[in-house]
């Protein structure tokens, strides 16, 4: 049996940052469908692929206040010591070591999509859970806000492994992160 992988597939601006200082990603509504051959094309079908998504609770609470539950009947894992309302049946509260929810995830799904938020993505890589970085880089700087990378005194050299640009201005970077080598 092959071993399942984990994709952290999420939007930063140049500077780095996926979110607004008061999380507000509303920086992002301009780019949010740029056609099937841009971007918006190429998370369908990155979507297509995905068996379960993970997800921190912010990032969870927010996608709560949107009009309606964007990822259908997709198994869908919060991480969280809180109770929190389920948005479906497919919704399951998750608490505890990150590696046994891996273990578990991989053990029934083949592609985990990390859909974020930064803290939980930061733990995911300190930690080594994540194989790929699928990084969409928005052409915007917004000069503060919640970043996706903070400095964790660890380096990474990254494999990779495509680099797509969208007439949009998006650009669109997938990284090999489960051979990388990691130094403190």
């Amino acid at each position: 049996m092959t071993r399942g992988t984990v994709t952290l597939y999420i939007a930063a601006s140049l500077d780095g940052f996926i979110a607004t200082e008061d999380g507000g990603v509303e920086w992002l509504e301009e780019y949010a469908s740029d056609g099937e051959n841009g971007a918006d094309g190429s998370f369908k079908a990155f979507f297509a692929g995905v068996d379960c998504l993970v997800m921190g609770s912010r990032t969870y609470e927010q996608i709560l206040s949107f009009d309606e539950w964007p990822y259908g009947e997709r198994p869908t894992f919060v991480v969280t010591g809180r109770d929190l309302p389920l948005a479906t049946d497919r919704v399951e509260l998750v608490a505890g070591d990150l590696h046994e929810l891996v273990d578990r995830l991989e053990e029934r799904y083949d592609r985990s999509w990390l859909v974020g938020g930064a803290a939980l993505a930061q733990s995911f890589l300190r930690e080594g859970l994540v194989d790929e970085i699928r990084l969409t880089v928005v052409p915007v700087l917004l000069g503060e806000g919640v970043r996706l990378f903070t400095d964790d005194g660890a380096e990474r050299a990254l494999e990779t492994v495509e680099c797509t640009s969208f007439e949009s201005g998006l650009v669109e970077l997938r990284y090999d992160v489960s051979g990388s080598n990691t130094s403190a």
